[in-house]
């Protein structure tokens, strides 16, 4: 279920909310795939909850995962294509 919620997001540019290490956190996700030593990952945008910034997220830390309401403009600026952090990208904007 994570997966579906985590790629839909990504398909209709929508941020997601979840808890991440004990904090509560809104991402703008950007790609979502598996690392290099099989890990699930979210790339996203960090929009609160935290320093803002575009962070690398372990899916399986994530707890809570919600669907926000609205939209957000695109990848931030540093964002790239194709992660280098992913062995294979499920899903990417």
């Amino acid at each position: 279920m994570p997966s579906a919620l985590i790629d839909r997001a990504i398909r209709e540019t929508r941020p997601l909310r979840f808890v991440y290490h004990g904090s509560l956190r809104v991402v703008e996700p950007q790609c979502h795939g598996r690392g290099h030593r099989g890990t699930e990952l979210l790339r996203g945008r960090q929009v609160n909850g935290g320093e803002p910034s575009e962070r690398l997220f372990d899916v399986g830390q994530m707890s809570d995962l919600a669907l926000l309401d609205g939209r957000f403009e695109g990848p931030g600026r540093n964002y790239r294509r194709n992660d280098s952090a992913m062995a294979e990208v499920f899903c990417q904007l």
